[in-house]
């Protein structure tokens, strides 16, 4: 059985004042690039947007749409993973401004898998990252239960799983430089990944 790739895209973009999935990187936008990069890795690939977003059609990947409105990262991974349980036991969660996120990366993250494990995530000095991650798709349930207590966040995910902990002796035998770290939340951020692409 395959694992699926989900790619979160229904943040607001306050701080980048444009949705960053749209941004050009290099060739191509960076959603573009996620799903080109994670079809590498897994496969069916589902995109989950705001209920209000006109989703960018890309050949072999679904778009779906978060039920309601404003409920943050949590809610888009839990409907993602709601709607691949049937055909994966696992899914590879991530955000499209991560564009250093590579197959090597996920194939690492593949290779910690346990049988009791629920989550797979990485952790530097102490700090998870949940939008590079994996989870098995059944813990849908339980970030629904998360929803309904008013929570949003995804690392509230760690608290009520199983997490099988990446540390950065293992990340950086695929990413010496760890560049998977390295998000765009802002046009400082955006500029310096720019600059870091042409290296």
């Amino acid at each position: 059985m395959n694992d699926s790739g989900i790619i979160l895209i229904g943040g607001e973009s306050r701080r980048m004042g444009k949705p960053k999935y749209s941004l050009p990187f290099g060739s191509e936008t960076l959603l573009q690039r996620s799903v080109r990069i994670l079809r590498d890795a897994v496969c069916p690939i589902v995109i989950v947007g705001a209920p209000d977003q006109d989703l960018p059609a890309i050949p072999n990947v679904l778009s779906i749409y978060d039920p309601v409105a404003g409920q943050g990262p949590l809610m888009g991974l839990m409907v993602g993973l709601k709607h691949v349980e049937g055909v994966s036991e696992w899914a590879m969660g991530t955000g499209c401004d991560m564009p250093f996120i590579s197959n090597e990366l996920v194939q690492c993250l593949k290779s910690h898998k346990t049988t009791e494990a629920e989550i797979v995530m990485p952790r530097i000095d102490g700090q998870y990252y949940p939008l590079c991650a994996l989870y098995r798709t059944a813990i849908w349930r339980k970030a629904k239960l998360l929803l309904e207590k008013g929570e949003r966040r995804l690392l509230t995910l760690v608290n009520v799983c199983r997490v099988q902990i990446v540390e950065q002796e293992a990340l950086i035998q695929v990413d010496p430089d760890l560049r998977f770290l390295m998000n765009i939340n802002t046009p400082q951020s955006y500029q310096c990944a720019l600059e870091f692409l042409q290296r």
